[in-house]
């Protein structure tokens, strides 16, 4: 199994009904992939993080999948490349790691 964990910061200019709103439409557009792209065995965003002042990012992306072939797919595929545009709309920085368990 592959962990995809991607972590996001809105742009600063984005005011904080504009987070809620595009952060909803970001994990709608992320989380209906799972029904689309085989080999995602789970796949799920955080768009609500706890404001402690310590955290580095408004936006997390934790998913699995069942091979390193099947990641490569999921970030290939057209509607990931869709969704993937959409966030990098409205985010300044990413942070990612993948990883085998």
């Amino acid at each position: 199994m592959v962990r995809h964990i991607v972590l996001w910061k809105y742009k600063e200019e984005l005011t904080g009904e504009e987070r809620n709103t595009l952060g909803e439409e970001a994990k709608n557009r992320l989380e209906a992939l799972k029904e689309i792209i085989p080999g995602i065995l789970s796949l799920k965003v955080i768009t609500k993080t706890l404001p402690t002042g310590t955290g580095n990012c408004d936006l997390m992306l934790d998913s699995a999948f069942i091979s390193r072939e099947a990641l490569d797919f999921y970030q290939n595929h057209e509607e990931h490349l869709k969704a993937a545009a959409f966030v990098r709309s409205i985010v300044g920085s990413r942070i990612c790691v993948d990883y085998e368990e």
